[in-house]
């Protein structure tokens, strides 16, 4: 689906730094087609800003619709932050809610995806349930301060949980999570490997392989990524 021109918020939080284009992107994209969404960090890093901005981005009849019925919702947002001391069962009651038929977004106060995963693990999902949980963007710091002109903190890691699956033969295939994209502070620059996994997300969300390629790009070049050949 085509980005949503009218929402400026995603495209300032890339203007700032706190991600880029192709991140910021891809994980609007992912949102859209229905895959689970996680940004976590520490208190006071921007978690539910960047989230909110996210789900701005997507087409109207994507966001969360708090008229609608559980039935009809497309998009659930888990209410509040998600942490060690969340009570027991939160998160699967809105996974309940969700199904197959549509996402679900949230934010939880970890450090990294071993804090994230502990995280989950103390709401009482297993490691089976957790690897269908999609996309986690963690926030951190390089060091720099808003007041340089550099953001306060910046998205320093995107992650993919791969889902447990089958192969031809039957066999249970449970993989480690897959590295989106991570933070180069010495560079001041992303090391982008979605591409590498293009293959996996174009099967989990119905598409080939090409064709997210395709939409990849459009959702970045909204985004003010400079089109060109390649991975994005």
């Amino acid at each position: 689906m085509s980005p949503d021109a009218t929402s400026p918020s995603l495209a300032r939080l890339v203007a700032a730094g706190v991600l880029d284009a192709e991140l910021g992107g891809l994980g609007a994209l992912l949102l859209d087609l229905g895959v689970p969404l996680l940004v976590a960090g520490s208190p006071g890093s921007g978690r539910r800003e960047l989230l909110d901005a996210l789900i701005a981005a997507l087409p109207a009849g994507r966001q969360p619709d708090p008229a609608a019925s559980i039935a009809e919702r497309r998009l659930v947002l888990v209410a509040g932050i998600l942490s060690a001391a969340t009570p027991p069962g939160l998160l699967r009651a809105a996974l309940t809610a969700t199904g197959s038929r549509s996402g679900l977004a949230a934010t939880i106060e970890a450090a990294d995806l071993a804090g994230v995963l502990e995280v989950l693990r103390s709401q009482g999902l297993t490691d089976d349930e957790i690897s269908f949980l999609g996309v986690v963007l963690v926030l951190g710091s390089d060091g720099g301060a808003g007041s340089s002109g550099r953001p306060a903190a910046r998205v320093v890691a995107g992650h993919y949980l791969r889902p447990v699956a089958r192969d031809a033969g039957g066999h249970v295939q449970r993989l480690g999570p897959a590295v989106l994209a991570t933070w180069d502070a010495a560079r001041s620059r992303y090391d982008h490997f979605a591409w590498g996994i293009y293959p996996e997300l174009a099967a989990r969300t119905g598409r080939r392989a090409g064709d997210l390629e395709h939409e990849h790009r459009e959702w970045a070049g909204s985004l003010g990524a400079r089109p060109g050949p390649g991975p994005v």
